[in-house]
């Protein structure tokens, strides 16, 4: 009888643990919640526990700033579960032309630093323009 508590307990303990991708260094595919296109090479993605993450395409995906939706394409075997990675790809449509699909070189959390760095280099771009 003992043993049947302690798997019980042991079960409930696991179910009640949150999710070995749900971590600041995943993006994991079924958590996605944001988006921002910082310029047609890189977003910014925000998943559904508010960690950010700083997504490098592998070339230009042309009116990505223009977006208000895209879609994401994953390739790992449980594919709600899979964290967002290189080689992966981000599709968007177009009126008239279908979608496209764009290649993801690579996804890093999203830390004050890179924040501040794309702050600055957004503001002396605003301030070369005037």
């Amino acid at each position: 009888m003992k043993k049947h508590i302690l798997f019980a307990i042991a079960g409930l303990a696991v179910l009640a643990a949150p999710s070995a991708y749900a971590s600041p260094n995943c993006l994991e595919f079924g958590q996605i919640y944001n988006f921002k296109a910082l310029n047609d090479k890189t977003l910014i993605v925000e998943d559904n526990f508010h960690n950010k993450f700083r997504v490098a395409l592998l070339g230009t995906c042309p009116g990505l700033t223009f977006k208000e939706g895209i879609g994401f394409k994953t390739f790992g075997p449980h594919t709600s579960l899979t964290c967002v990675s290189g080689g992966d790809s981000i599709i968007t449509r177009n009126m008239g032309t279908g979608g496209q699909r764009c290649a993801i070189q690579k996804v890093e959390p999203y830390t004050a630093e890179m924040m501040k760095a794309d702050a600055d280099a957004e503001a002396a771009k605003k301030a070369a323009e005037h």
